[in-house]
């Protein structure tokens, strides 16, 4: 691949793995399932594969800032779709739930996914930190290479 077209598949494996996410964490409906834990893996490993940050010039340090950012992000999503279910199982299902559905008045897969969200919002901002420091230390940090002669 030429660094023409590497920058392209750069951004589109990471708008295509935050796109998947976003569909999947806000469109699902009631209990996180394996099928979220096996779409995060597949996203996670097409960002490994696809994604390479590209080499930026010496005076360009605020765009490899934000590129950091939306790396992190992303890659907050994609560890919040793999750790879903098991966020899930480690939370249960509260017994407000069972007493909503018992009443007829919740569905318990619906109330149980609607318990583990808060704990998922803590998982992605984990995430999006520890992964954006890292592309932090390893791109932006890192100096830029001294131009070649000509």
């Amino acid at each position: 691949m030429d660094q023409g077209t590497r920058g392209v598949v750069d951004q589109a494996a990471l708008w295509s793995a935050s796109l998947a996410a976003v569909i999947t964490l806000s469109l699902g409906e009631g209990r996180y399932d394996w099928l979220s834990f096996a779409l995060g893996v597949t996203l996670a490993l097409q960002i490994a594969v696809f994604y390479r940050p590209t080499r930026h010039g010496r005076d360009d340090r605020g765009q490899r800032a934000v590129a950091a950012a939306g790396f992190g992000a992303v890659g907050g999503l994609v560890t919040t779709m793999v750790l879903a279910w098991p966020v899930q199982t480690a939370v249960g299902t509260p017994r407000l739930c069972h007493r909503l559905h018992a009443a007829g008045e919740a569905d318990l897969a619906d109330c149980a996914g609607e318990a583990a969200y808060p704990w998922l919002g803590v998982v992605w901002l984990t995430a999006a930190l520890v992964l954006g420091c890292w592309h932090w230390a390893r791109m932006v940090d890192r100096p830029a290479p001294e131009p070649t002669g000509t």
